[in-house]
C-alpha cells in the first residue's frame, strides 16, 4: 500500500515507495561520468529526481510509463524538492494499485451527466445534428469522458477534459444570460468542441503525453478536422454556420503567440476565448494552493509559466 504521495514529500524526508517514471535523462557529469534525472508522478504531482551513481545500468531498469519503487531522500535544488535518488526498480502490476497513481474525480460521471443535460438544449437544428453526433458515438464519448485537458497545467487528470467543457459551459451561460446578444446555441456547441482535438492530442493513460499527430499538428488543426468530418456528413449544413463554428475552435487560444492560427472576431469567439481561458487559470490555480497547502507552506513554488509565486493565505507570520 502506498504511505507518500509527492504532494506531502518535504525537505529531508526519505523516500521509499512507489511512482510512474514520467522522465529519464542521461546527461553528462564534469568528470564524464553520467548522470541520471528523472521525474516520478502519482496521483498528487510529480517530482524531480537525481541519480549520481551507476546511472547508465540503472536506466536500463524501467522505461516511461513504468511503475518504478524509489529509494532516497528529498532535497531542495533551486527551489524545488527534488529526490536524491539511491535505488529504482520496475514493479509488476500486481505490487501497486492503480488509484494510487492516477487521478480520477470521483464526481466525473455526475458531471458528464449534468454537461449532457446542457448540451441537449441546444435546439438549433444543424448544431443539434452536429452535437448528438458526437454524443451518440460510445467511442467517441468513452474516450471524452476519460480524457485529460492538458498534461500539467490545469485539469490534467482522467475526465479532466469533460470537467474543464461542464465549467467553460457553465461560465458561458452566465454570459449569454448578461448579453443577451450572445448565440447560445452556437457558444455551447463551440465549448462542448473547442478541445475535442485533445483526444489524438495526447496519450490518456498512465501518463499524459503529446502523440506525433499532436506535436505535428496540434489540438486546434486535429480538432477542426473532426469536427468537419462530422458536418460533412450532415446535409445542407449551413455554410455560414459552418465558419462562426470553425472559427471559435481555431481562435480560443486568443493570440497567435498562443497558437491561434487567427484571432477572435466574433462575439461568440472572444467570449470563448475568454470563457475557457479563465477556467483553465481558475483550476490551475486552485490546483497549485492545494498542493502548496498539504506541504504546510504559505507560499507556493516559483511557477516559471506564469512567472510568479502564488499566496495560499495561510501565512501564519502576519
Amino acid at each position: 500500500m502506498k504511505k507518500q504521495f509527492v504532494a506531502t514529500l518535504q525537505e529531508g524526508d526519505t523516500v521509499n515507495d512507489y511512482f510512474v517514471a514520467a522522465r529519464k535523462d542521461l546527461r553528462d557529469q564534469a568528470n564524464g561520468n553520467k548522470f541520471l534525472g528523472m521525474v516520478f508522478k502519482d496521483r498528487t504531482g510529480e517530482v524531480g529526481g537525481i541519480m549520481w551513481n551507476n546511472a547508465v545500468a540503472v536506466s536500463r531498469l524501467f522505461e516511461l510509463g513504468d511503475v518504478v519503487n524509489v529509494r532516497g531522500s528529498v532535497a531542495t535544488y533551486q527551489d524545488r524538492l527534488q529526490i536524491r535518488v539511491d535505488q529504482v526498480l520496475p514493479l509488476r502490476e500486481s505490487e501497486y494499485d492503480l488509484a494510487d497513481l492516477i487521478y480520477t474525480p470521483a464526481d466525473i460521471p455526475a458531471v458528464l451527466k449534468k454537461f449532457r443535460e446542457l448540451l441537449v438544449t441546444i435546439n438549433t437544428p444543424p448544431l443539434r445534428k452536429l452535437v448528438d453526433s458526437f454524443l451518440n458515438d460510445a467511442d467517441f464519448m468513452r474516450r471524452f469522458s476519460t480524457a485529460a485537458a492538458g498534461k500539467k497545467w490545469h485539469h490534467s487528470y482522467r475526465g479532466g477534459l469533460a470537467q474543464h467543457c461542464y465549467e467553460v459551459a457553465r461560465i458561458a451561460l452566465t454570459m449569454c444570460d448578461l448579453y443577451p446578444q450572445l448565440d447560445r446555441n452556437l457558444l455551447l456547441t463551440a465549448v462542448f468542441l473547442h478541445d475535442v482535438g485533445k483526444l489524438d492530442e495526447m496519450t490518456h493513460d498512465m501518463m499524459i503525453e503529446y502523440t506525433t499527430p499532436g506535436k505535428l499538428l496540434g489540438h486546434l488543426a486535429i480538432g477542426v478536422e473532426m469536427i468537419q468530418r462530422r458536418i460533412d456528413s450532415i446535409e445542407d449544413f449551413p455554410e455560414k454556420l459552418r465558419l462562426e463554428l470553425l472559427h471559435c475552435v481555431l481562435s480560443h487560444h486568443g493570440e497567435l503567440v498562443n497558437g491561434s492560427p487567427v484571432v477572435p472576431k466574433t462575439l461568440e469567439a472572444i467570449v470563448l476565448y475568454h470563457c475557457d481561458n479563465l477556467d483553465a487559470q481558475a483550476s490551475a490555480i486552485a490546483r497549485v494552493v492545494e498542493e502548496t497547502k498539504q506541504k504546510d507552506q504559505p507560499w507556493s513554488e516559483y511557477l516559471n509559466l506564469i512567472e510568479r509565486q502564488i499566496w495560499t493565505k495561510q501565512d501564519r507570520g502576519l
